[in-house]
C-alpha cells in the first residue's frame, strides 16, 4: 500500500493473500534495528531534523495509545510559544493550552504527520526514554529503527535539547559575576555528549529527586558554546542571551560590576537587557 510517499509493507495471510496488520494487533511484533545514518526528507534540512529530536528529547513524548494510534506530544513554557509555532508551521498538528498549567502543549497524531515525523527524527533520537517510545512508534508504523550516530560540535541536535533543558544565567560568586550554561537531566548518559564534545563538567543534583547538570562556566569554555550558537540555529527564548556574552565580557573585563566603576550604569543596564530577555 502507498501513502503519500510512503511504503507500507502488506502483510501476508497464510492462504496467499496480503493484508494489512491494524495497529492494535502489532503490539507483541518485532522490529528491525539499524545502524546506518538516516537522511532526512528533502523537504526539510538535516539540521532542522537534528534540532527537532533534541526538543523531542528534552521536551517531548511520543508514544502509542491503548487502541494503537501514535502521537507526539511537546510540552513548553508560555514564553515559547513562538517555538512551538515554528514546530507546527513545519509539521502540522494543535497547540493549546494546558489547564491549569502555565504551559502549551504542541500535539500530533495523524498518521501520515506521524509517518513523515519517523522519517525526520529517525537516526538522531538518543534520549533513553525517548529512544524506547521511538521503538515502539516504529513498531506500529512497521519503519525500521536507526539508532543514533556519535555527535560531533557540528551537530543542531544540541541545539535542540538546549532550547528544552538548558540554562544560561549570572550569578555573584565572591562578589564577583559568573556566568554559566547549564542543560540538566535525570540521567548521566543524557548529558554526557554535551561534556564530550564542549568540555565543562557534570554535576549531580540531590533536589527534585535528583538529576544531573552539565555546565560549563570558564570563559574558554562559554566562548566555545558561543561558537557553536552563531554556527546553529536555538529557537528558544532563553537562548536569545548568547546574543549579549560579548557585551557581558567587555564589561566584565572592565570591572563595570564594582559600584564604585564609573562604567556601573552601563553594567546596571546591561543586567536590566539581560533579565528582560527571560521575560
Amino acid at each position: 500500500m502507498f501513502i503519500s510517499g510512503f511504503l507500507v509493507k502488506p502483510r501476508s495471510s497464510k492462504n496467499g493473500v496480503s493484508k494489512t496488520q491494524s495497529a492494535g494487533n502489532q503490539r507483541h511484533k518485532s522490529s528491525l534495528v539499524g545502524t546506518s545514518e538516516t537522511t532526512c526528507a528533502t523537504t526539510y534540512p538535516k539540521s532542522f531534523c537534528e534540532w527537532l529530536a533534541g526538543i523531542i528529547d528534552g521536551d517531548g513524548s511520543i508514544q502509542v495509545s491503548k487502541q494503537g494510534y501514535t502521537s507526539l506530544e511537546i510540552t513548553m513554557g508560555l514564553e515559547d510559544l513562538r517555538l512551538l509555532r515554528y514546530i507546527q508551521h513545519m509539521l502540522g498538528g494543535s497547540i493549546k493550552m494546558r489547564s491549569g498549567a502555565k504551559a502549551y502543549r504542541y500535539r500530533l497524531h495523524n498518521q501520515l504527520g506521524m509517518m513523515k515525523l519517523m522519517n525526520f527524527i529517525n537516526g538522531h533520537i538518543r534520549h533513553s526514554a525517548r529512544l524506547l517510545q521511538l521503538h515502539r512508534v516504529c513498531q506500529v508504523l512497521d519503519i525500521p529503527v536507526i539508532l543514533p550516530i556519535t555527535l560531533d560540535a557540528q551537530s543542531n541536535w544540541f541545539a535542540g535539547f538546549f532550547d528544552a533543558d538548558g540554562t544560561i544565567g549570572i550569578a555573584m560568586k565572591n562578589r564577583l559575576p559568573q556566568l554559566s550554561i547549564r542543560v540538566t537531566n535525570k540521567l548521566l548518559k543524557d548529558v554526557e555528549s554535551y561534556k564530550v564534545v564542549f568540555g565543562g563538567n557534570i554535576y549531580f543534583d540531590s533536589s527534585q529527586n535528583g538529576y544531573y547538570q552539565w555546565s560549563v562556566q570558564s570563559r574558554k569554555d562559554v566562548i566555545m558554546m558561543l561558537d557553536y550558537f552563531k554556527s546553529s540555529t536555538f529557537r528558544s527564548h532563553k537562548s536569545r542571551r548568547f546574543f549579549l556574552i560579548e557585551e557581558y565580557y567587555s564589561l566584565y573585563d572592565l570591572k563595570a560590576f564594582k559600584p564604585d566603576s564609573i562604567h556601573h550604569k552601563a553594567w546596571l543596564a546591561f543586567l536590566d537587557k539581560w533579565n528582560k530577555l527571560m521575560i
